[in-house]
């Protein structure tokens, strides 16, 4: 583990700096939920919001409070104010957006990292975002983790998205590989043609994706709770005719039970105690005990350590190749390679590489030897 890493694990950041951020008036960047709920938390401390900035809205109010492009604040105030990024996305370059900012003159930019310092109890984990002060307590985790890798690309990409929590310095990301999530050029290829088992299928994206690459699916286990993602997927399956499908409206978890879950959110319906709706869960050992597997993937929400206790025996039987999503909660960077780890010591290399900006859409490659 690198000396950057382990010094930045055995900083305090325990110590609150809200006087040093708020000297004068606050804005908040964006206009999406995470900026609503940033406002809530500062209104909550007592502490004013003046109003919200964006380059994109066509908008001119949100929570009442005036929506205004960067530049059109004056330049003295644009010095003195303080401006929090509140935007939590794969989508959106945070790393430009603070670049502009910065380019314009705003003296005082904080980041969600920053802020979560101070604000995590009214705010939340999201995703793999936490208070800082929440690593250096898995020290040995994180130490243990960093040498599974099996490349330099993929050491990297682990030291430097653990940096990055811990600083708060977007431009430590490099620019993600949109293009081919789930088949990277750069680390070995799948077995072909591939026994599929995609949980988290959402609408068939996965399966569209693979078709683009030429990639041919000789058979095809999916799993998607969310039933207006389902039937998209059915659609798509029936359409594209693709050989020895099987489709299942369910969740994947470590044993066969049934779940509350937040539907109708597309891409990221979750299973959720404030969820509205109960789905039925599935444990892949009870569903497809005899599949036969070379790849596994999931991106289930947070839901990927669950699914992969509910998969251990076919992991052992089959050894398939796995691509598991690692970046929904903050310790899965880490706690996911080492349970695959121990559930199979000799079988796999590991491999690490980032599909979306901000730490989103991190994806472990898990390849048999």
């Amino acid at each position: 583990m690198d000396k950057v890493l382990t010094e930045l694990l055995e900083t305090d950041f325990s110590e609150s700096h809200q006087k040093e951020w708020f000297p004068n008036e606050v804005f908040i960047y964006g206009t999406g939920n995470v900026a609503g709920d940033v406002l809530n938390a500062l209104t909550v401390r007592g502490i004013p919001v003046s109003g919200f900035l964006d380059h994109h809205t066509d908008k001119t109010s949100f929570h009442e409070r005036k929506i205004s492009k960067p530049e059109a604040i004056p330049a003295k105030k644009r010095h003195e104010a303080s401006v929090i990024i509140g935007i939590h996305n794969r989508a959106a370059n945070i790393s430009a957006i603070i670049k502009n900012l910065d380019e314009l003159g705003y003296q005082h930019i904080v980041t969600l990292i920053e802020l979560y310092d101070t604000f995590h109890d009214l705010l939340g984990d999201r995703y793999w975002l936490t208070r800082r002060s929440y690593y250096s307590s898995h020290f040995a985790e994180i130490e243990s983790a960093s040498s599974l890798w099996a490349d330099d690309a993929s050491r990297s990409l682990y030291s430097t998205l653990l940096r990055f929590r811990l600083s708060g310095k977007y431009t430590l990301l490099n620019q993600p590989n949109f293009e081919n999530q789930y088949f990277p050029p750069d680390i070995p290829k799948w077995k072909q043609p591939i026994r599929f088992v995609d949980c988290g299928a959402f609408d068939g994206d996965t399966l569209r994706s693979f078709a683009e690459a030429n990639i041919p699916i000789e058979a095809l286990a999916a799993f998607e709770p969310d039933q207006n993602n389902f039937q998209k997927l059915a659609k798509y399956v029936q359409k594209e005719e693709i050989p020895n499908s099987f489709l299942w409206p369910c969740g994947v978890y470590s044993s066969s039970l049934q779940l509350k879950f937040s539907s109708g959110q597309g891409e990221a319906s979750v299973i959720s105690e404030e969820g509205t709706f109960i789905i039925q869960c599935i444990a892949l050992d009870e569903a497809i005990p005899n599949f036969k597997p070379t790849l596994i993937k999931m991106d289930i929400e947070g839901a990927e350590i669950e699914a992969l206790n509910g998969a251990q025996h076919i992991i052992q039987k089959y050894r398939p190749g796995l691509a598991i999503s690692v970046y929904h909660f903050p310790a899965h960077i880490w706690e996911i390679p080492l349970l695959i780890k121990k559930m199979m010591p000799d079988a796999y290399r590991y491999f690490l590489r980032a599909h979306g900006f901000n730490d989103f859409d991190i994806v472990l490659y898990a390849i048999p030897i």
